[in-house]
């Protein structure tokens, strides 16, 4: 039996464009993704089995989410319709490759909210790949293309390393960002994906792209390598975020709660819910958590570094 322990990391975005809707109905996007310190505790076990038996699956999950967060989960885990879970998906998507038949055990405690931008079930299931990938015979270029079909954000799970993300999620390429502190919020209310690409109104036609993300120019890797938070705060924004303020304008109000804080870059994380403030040391982000705490009472907090 072989076995891992680690941290299936949540991301947040900084900066999220979509320049267009492809023909297909899913969107291009242009990002940068970052692992974060905030994930969920998990354990994969691989056990190798006799040739004359079937590999098996099995999840032994604790839900540690809060509201219709900890519903939704007990919906997918073992103790609900377990084929929706995205880990038996993995599973199933990659049993045809295994080398020879394992019984795979994943023990996983459930920090990280659904409907909320940040990995969440993605992370869970890239981390699974990347650990199973190695019992299979997927030639290493078909690897992405697997977890993409899993979820758009799933390959940039298998990396190890900030990322610049373009096409669905799954054109990725890593760069170096300098290391943070953070604020996450989550909010106890969620934001639908489908619904919030449907806000954007995005049309079938290619247009000539954002000259600040066409390619990510020099001057913005040069600030994500350093660190330089405030210039890149009105120059790396999520587009998402109109739609969001409408949809729930205390979002809003949480984004100058967080400067107000002392936070030095403030966004949305993906298409939503949750929301992060970037602090220019541990110290002031500690400090900040007391006051934002105080200020927004029915919202979890999470402190986090990259």
């Amino acid at each position: 039996m072989v076995s891992f322990k680690t941290l299936s990391q949540g991301k947040i975005n900084i900066g999220l464009f979509v320049p267009y809707k492809r023909e297909d109905g899913l969107h291009e996007i242009h990002s940068v993704f970052v692992p974060i310190s905030f994930g969920d505790p998990m354990e994969v076990q691989i056990t190798p089995l006799p040739k004359d038996q079937k590999s098996s699956f099995q999840l032994v999950s604790e839900n540690h989410l809060h509201g219709y967060r900890h519903t939704k989960f007990e919906e997918v885990s073992e103790r609900g319709d377990f084929t929706k879970n995205i880990l038996y998906k993995a599973f199933q998507k990659s049993v045809t490759h295994l080398q020879k038949p394992v019984s795979i055990t994943i023990r996983l405690q459930k920090h990280l909210p659904p409907e909320g931008g940040i990995g969440g079930g993605s992370s869970n299931a890239g981390l699974f790949l990347k650990e199973l990938f190695p019992w299979t015979d997927l030639p290493k270029e078909e690897e992405i293309p697997l977890a993409k079909s899993i979820g758009a954000d799933v390959p940039f799970f298998l990396q190890s390393s900030a990322c610049f993300v373009s096409g669905i999620g799954e054109v990725l390429e890593p760069i170096s960002v300098a290391q943070g502190s953070g604020i996450l919020a989550i909010p106890p209310f969620g934001l639908s994906t489908a619904s919030m690409y449907a806000g954007l109104q995005k049309s079938l036609q290619k247009p000539y792209g954002s000259q600040v993300w066409k390619s990510l120019a020099e001057d913005l890797l040069r600030s994500l390598q350093v660190g330089d938070w405030a210039y890149l705060q009105n120059r790396l924004e999520n587009e998402f975020e109109k739609i969001a303020f409408q949809t729930q304008p205390l979002l809003k109000e949480l984004r100058l709660g967080f400067f107000e804080s002392g936070a030095v870059y403030v966004s949305l994380s993906g298409s939503g819910s949750c929301y992060y403030g970037i602090y220019p040391s541990d110290r002031e982000r500690d400090e900040a958590l007391h006051i934002v705490s105080n200020r927004f009472p029915d919202m979890e907090f999470r402190t986090f570094s990259f």
